[in-house]
C-alpha cells in the first residue's frame, strides 16, 4: 500500500482512474492466514471512514476500492476462504462491499469535478505564464518588470484554489501538531456524543461507517440457502470482482447490482485535510478536460461505471449548469483559514512517502510499568499502538494491552484477546499503528518472529511501527519498521515454520526514529486499556 515519490506539500485532486490504479497496487499473498487479511480489510474500512469523516473523499475512495478488491478478488483466491469458520465474516464483508460500491458511485461526480477544475486551473495558469512571457519578449519597457515578477509568482503556483492548506514539517511544529490533534479528537468525540444523543446506537454508527446496512438481510439469507454462496446478490459481487480483475470485461458484462434495491447509509461529517492522508502518487500525463460544476448525485450504477477501463479515455462530461456564486471575500476571517496539514518528510527505501507518526514520549514508561511483573519473571509483554489520522499525521493515542500468553522469548495474543482488541478498535474507529513489546533479557532488535508480526501490520499501513523495550541493555529501546523493499516483501513470502529462523535477505528492518517518520510529541495524551485476564 505504497505512495509515490511525489511531494505532498500541496495536495491536488486526482481522477477516479488514477485512484483505482493506485488502489489495486498492494502486496497480497496466500501465505498469510485469511484471518490476518480479514483484519487488514477492517483496517481499510476504518481508514476510509476516518477520511470520509474528514471530508477527504479521494482517500476514502481509494481505501474502499482496495477494500472491495481485497474481498471480491484477492481473498476469494485464498485456500481458507470457504472455511465454515469464516461464514459470518464472509456475509458481513460482502454486504459491506455492496454498500460501499453505492457510496463510491455517489462520490465519483464530486471527485471527477474537483479533478477537472484542477486541470482547468493548471491550464489557465499556463496560458497566463505564456501571455506574460510574450509581453516580456515584445515589450522591453520598464513596466514589464512587474509582469515578470508576476510570472515568477505564477510559476510557483500549484493549482490555485486547489493548494488547499499549508503543509508543515511536524519535526519543526511539534507543539502545533499536538494541539491540533487534541482539538480534533475532542471535536470528533463531541460529534459522536451528539450522534448518541440523537438516538442512534453506537453499534449502528460503527456498522454504517463500514458501509454495512444491518437491515439488509438478503445476503445472509442467500448465504444460508446456498451452502456458502450468495445467490443472485452474491453473483453481482462476484461479477464486480471479475471486473476489477479483468478490466476488459467491464463493458460487456452487465452488473446485476442495477436490479437490486438497497438502503444507503449516509453520514454528515465535518471536513479536514489528510494524505493517503495526504497520499500522492505518480501520475500519467494529464489530459485537458472540460470543466463542469458539481452535478447532483446519480442513481446507483454498476461497478464498471466508476472503474473506467485503463485505456486513458475520459468519461463523457455533461453540460455545465449555470451556477451563481457569491463574491469571494477579499480578507479571510479566522474561521476561513485552512487547517495546516503535516507533510511527509520520510520515505521508504523505494522513495515512497511515509506520513509522520506522532508518539507520546511517556508511552514507553507507562508500558514498562504495566509489564513490570512479567519483566521481573523474564516473560515478554506486548501491547498494541492504536490511533487516528489528523491532518496527514498518524496520532497514537491508545495503548492497548490485549489478553496474551508469554514466554521468555515470545508473546502472543489469545484468540479471545485478539477478537476483543479488534472489536474495541472497530467501536472506537481506531487504526492499528503497530505494536510494542519487551525483551526482558535480550537486547533491542527484531527477531525473525517479530518481523513476521510486524509485516502483518505494515502490509496495509506502511507507517506501522514496532517498538522494542530492552530495559537491561543499552540502548534500552528502539522503534523500527521493515524495509520496503526488501524486508516487507521478503518476510511476506517467507514459508519457514520454525518459531525462530534465519532469512537469506539482509537489511530486513530499519530505525524509524529521527530522521525517520516517527516523531515524539511532548504532551500528547493517550489512553491505556489493559485487557489482560491475568496481570
Amino acid at each position: 500500500m505504497a505512495t509515490s515519490k511525489q511531494d505532498n506539500t500541496f495536495p491536488r485532486p486526482f481522477s477516479t482512474q488514477e485512484l483505482v490504479t493506485q488502489a489495486l497496487k498492494y502486496d497480497f499473498t496466500n501465505k498469510r492466514t485469511l484471518k490476518s487479511w480479514l483484519r487488514a480489510s477492517q483496517l481499510l474500512a476504518t481508514q476510509a471512514a476516518i477520511c470520509e469523516q474528514d471530508g477527504d473523499l479521494q482517500k476514502a475512495f481509494l481505501y474502499l476500492i482496495r477494500h472491495s478488491d481485497l474481498w471480491m478478488v484477492k481473498m476469494m483466491q485464498h485456500p481458507e476462504y470457504d472455511n465454515p469458520e469464516f461464514k459470518e465474516e464472509r456475509v458481513a464483508g460482502r454486504r459491506a462491499v455492496q454498500e460501499n460500491l453505492k457510496k463510491l458511485e455517489q462520490w465519483k461526480p464530486k471527485i471527477t469535478w474537483e479533478y477537472e477544475m484542477w486541470v482547468k486551473s493548471v491550464e489557465r495558469r499556463k496560458a497566463e505564464r505564456q501571455r506574460v512571457e510574450a509581453m516580456r519578449l515584445s515589450d522591453q519597457r520598464e513596466s514589464v518588470a512587474s509582469d515578470k515578477r508576476r510570472a515568477v509568482s505564477l510559476e510557483n503556483d500549484d493549482g490555485g484554489d486547489f493548494a488547499r492548506s499549508p503543509a508543515l514539517d511536524v519535526n519543526k511544529n511539534k507543539k502545533l501538531a499536538v494541539d491540533l490533534a487534541h482539538r480534533e479528537i475532542r471535536r470528533r468525540d463531541a460529534t459522536k456524543q451528539s450522534t448518541r444523543q440523537a438516538g442512534i446506537p453506537p453499534d449502528t454508527v460503527a456498522v454504517r461507517r463500514q458501509g454495512i446496512v444491518v437491515e439488509d438481510e438478503d445476503v445472509a439469507n442467500a448465504e444460508n440457502s446456498n451452502g456458502g454462496g450468495l445467490g443472485t446478490t452474491g453473483e453481482g459481487v462476484r461479477q464486480a470482482g471479475q471486473m476489477l480483475q479483468h478490466p476488459s470485461q467491464r463493458q460487456s458484462r452487465p452488473s446485476q447490482q442495477q436490479q437490486q434495491k438497497h438502503t444507503v447509509s449516509s453520514y454528515q461529517y465535518p471536513s479536514i485535510p489528510a494524505r493517503e492522508g495526504t497520499m500522492h502518487w505518480s501520475m500519467p500525463a494529464l489530459q485537458p478536460t472540460v470543466s463542469r460544476a458539481p452535478p447532483s448525485v446519480p442513481a446507483k450504477a454498476p461497478l464498471d461505471r466508476f472503474i473506467n477501463q485503463h485505456d486513458g479515455t475520459p468519461p463523457a462530461i455533461p453540460a455545465r449548469p449555470q451556477v451563481s456564486l457569491p463574491p469571494r471575500s477579499q480578507t479571510a476571517t479566522p474561521e476561513e483559514q485552512p487547517r495546516p496539514t503535516f507533510k511527509a518528510t520520510a520515505t521508504t527505501e523505494s522513495g515512497d512517502l511515509l506520513r509522520p507518526v506522532l508518539l507520546p514520549p511517556d508511552l514507553r514508561t507507562t508500558f514498562l510499568n504495566l509489564a513490570h511483573t512479567n519483566t521481573a519473571a523474564n516473560l515478554e509483554t506486548c501491547g498494541i499502538l492504536c490511533g487516528t489520522l489528523v491532518s496527514n499525521a498518524l496520532i497514537i493515542n491508545h495503548l492497548i494491552v490485549p489478553d496474551q500468553n508469554s514466554t521468555s522469548d515470545t508473546c502472543d495474543t489469545t484468540e479471545a484477546g485478539d477478537n476483543e482488541l479488534f472489536d474495541f478498535c472497530d467501536n472506537k474507529n481506531l487504526l492499528v499503528c503497530g505494536w510494542i513489546h519487551t525483551h526482558p533479557s535480550q537486547s533491542c532488535f527484531l527477531s525473525s518472529r517479530d518481523l513476521h508480526t510486524s509485516s502483518g501490520y505494515q502490509v496495509m499501513l506502511p507507517e506501522a511501527i514496532a517498538i522494542v523495550c530492552a530495559p537491561r541493555h543499552n540502548p534500552d529501546w528502539g522503534v523500527f519498521r521493515l524495509t520496503d523493499p526488501p524486508g516487507l516483501q521478503h518476510v511476506l513470502q517467507c514459508e519457514q515454520k520454525a518459531t525462530f529462523h534465519q532469512h537469506r535477505e539482509t537489511k530486513l528492518y530499519t530505525d524509524a526514529g529521527s530522521p525517520g517518520h516517527v516523531v515524539e510529541g511532548e504532551g500528547l495524551r493517550f489512553e491505556v486499556v489493559d485487557m489482560r485476564k491475568v496481570k
